[in-house]
Parts: structure tokens; C-alpha cells; sequence
């Protein structure tokens, strides 16, 4: 299985001009014989608190992933924003209007759409976005894959649950340079305490300010890199085997000695202190 990781420079809030950028990288996945091409997170806006520009036209931002996934055939994963649906919204009127998604498209349809269960509050994402409360998985190809954005990679439980059916989780990013090197100890850290292929997609150049340099890689089931590390945009390809990771598991059952129940008392008990 040949992933590419689209490091791609996102120009700022501009869908058209990133659009045609990731026409370009669909161009190279397919020269290069690409099965599934990743992409950053809000791959067409930038990570933008502006509501109005990323939720607004999110049905021509998944028109267009699921239309290039159906005319070069591959599996593509991409970040985007859409409005909470109504029918949320009559039962929690409270809640943000907006969830940042990842969308992975197969062949026209969208076959997967995950909502960010963390907002990055520090950077008021929280103030605009709501945060989802599902993690979904997607079979494909006799692989299960996972899928979760940015911020997420923080916080490991949601990696075990994933990864009880999870053999690659992807990670989609718009990680600053300035704290890029926790991003790589992270994805390592989820690959080895998962027993999966982490494969971790972050922007590059520059957006509202803030520099981005980077640094996509897939990390196997024992947390090893497999890829060089770039800053500038381009295209990175790995070939992953994911038969690895039933192998890695039958070899080191790592996940039978959990204990879960134990792990939930200990965390009621904790509250009520």
C-alpha cells in the first residue's frame, strides 16, 4: 500500500487557489501510483476561526476531494469545516455552529466524516467550533482506518479506542513550527502504545501569522519514522505494509494486559476527589 502525504503550503483562506494546489498533488499521486493521498487539516482554508469562509461552502470543498478521489482512483483524506446539523442544534442550542472535520473519500462518495472531538482552545477554536463526540473507523481493502485531527493527537485514549478496530489512524494537522518537535514524539508515541501506522499530515509555509514547516511522516507499529523529514512543500510516498500490525500484535499482545474496567474506576474515584 503506497500512502502519499500531501505537505502542502496553504494559501489563506483561498479555496480556488488551494483547490488548484491540490489538483496539482493529485496529479503527482497519480505519476507515482499513490493509493490513498493525505492531506492537511482545513485543507482548502487554513486553520481559520473565520466560520463564514471555511463552513460556508464546505459542500463544494467535499464535492471537490470526492471528485478528484473518483477521476484519479484514490482514497483521499482531507480536512474541511461544515455547519452542525439542525436537528444538533434544536437539542443543544448552546453549542458552536461549526465542526472541523476529516472527510476521506472513496471513488466519488464520502465514505468517512469525522468531527474533532478536541478544539484547540488555546487557539479559540473552541470558541467557533463545536467538538464531536464519535470515533469512526473506515474498512477498506481488508485494512481498518482511523482518523483524527490536529489537537487530538494530545489526548492517547481516543487512540485506544480507535485502534481496537484501527490498523493506520491518520493524523491531520496544522501544527506550528514552533511546537512541531512534540508533534513528532507524539505520533511516535501513538504508534508504539497502539501497535498501528500513524501517519501524521501537517501544512507547511505560512497562514494568519504563524509559520508551519511540516514534517509529515508514517511511523510503523514500533514507532520507527519511514520517511525522511522536509519542510517545503512536496509530495513524501511510503509503502506500508498493514499486515505488520496483526503480526506486531500476535508477536507482543501488548493491548491483553490493558485493564479497562480498572482504568474506569480509577478515573470515577479520581473525580470524586
Amino acid at each position: 500500500m503506497r500512502i502519499g502525504l500531501a505537505q502542502m503550503d496553504i494559501h489563506w483562506e483561498d479555496i480556488h487557489e488551494n483547490m488548484a494546489n491540490a489538483h496539482a498533488f493529485f496529479e503527482k499521486a497519480k505519476e507515482q501510483m499513490v493509493d490513498i493521498l493525505v492531506f492537511p487539516e482545513m485543507t482548502l482554508t487554513g486553520f481559520s476561526m473565520n466560520v463564514e469562509v471555511t463552513g460556508k461552502r464546505w459542500r463544494d470543498q467535499v464535492d471537490f476531494f470526492c471528485r478528484m478521489s473518483r477521476e484519479y482512483g484514490i482514497l483521499t483524506v482531507f480536512g474541511y469545516a461544515m455547519p452542525v446539523s439542525d436537528s444538533l442544534l434544536e437539542i443543544h442550542p448552546d453549542w458552536n455552529h461549526y465542526h472541523n472535520r476529516l472527510g476521506i473519500c472513496e471513488n466519488g462518495l464520502l465514505r468517512l466524516s469525522y468531527a474533532k472531538i478536541h478544539p484547540f482552545t488555546y487557539g479559540l477554536e473552541g470558541k467557533y467550533y463545536q467538538g464531536g463526540d464519535e470515533i469512526l473507523t473506515l474498512s477498506w481493502k481488508d485494512t481498518v482506518l482511523g482518523a483524527f485531527i490536529c489537537y487530538d493527537l494530545r489526548f492517547p485514549e481516543i487512540f485506544q479506542v480507535s485502534s481496537d478496530k484501527s490498523e493506520i489512524i491518520f493524523v491531520i494537522s496544522n501544527w506550528p513550527g514552533s511546537r512541531v518537535e512534540q508533534m513528532d514524539a507524539l505520533l511516535s508515541a501513538r504508534a508504539i502504545e497502539n501497535q498501528v501506522f500513524v501517519v501524521g499530515v501537517n501544512r507547511t509555509g505560512e497562514g494568519d501569522g504563524l509559520i508551519y514547516n511540516g514534517h509529515c511522516a508514517v511511523y510503523d507499529p514500533t514507532g520507527n519514522r519511514l520517511n525522511d523529514l522536509y519542510e517545503d512543500e512536496r509530495l513524501i510516498t511510503v509503502d506500508i505494509d498493514p499486515g505488520i500490525v496483526r503480526e506486531s500484535r500476535e508477536r507482543f499482545p501488548l493491548k491483553m494486559d490493558r485493564r479497562v474496567p480498572l482504568y474506569y474506576r480509577l478515573w470515577e474515584q479520581s473525580m470524586k476527589r
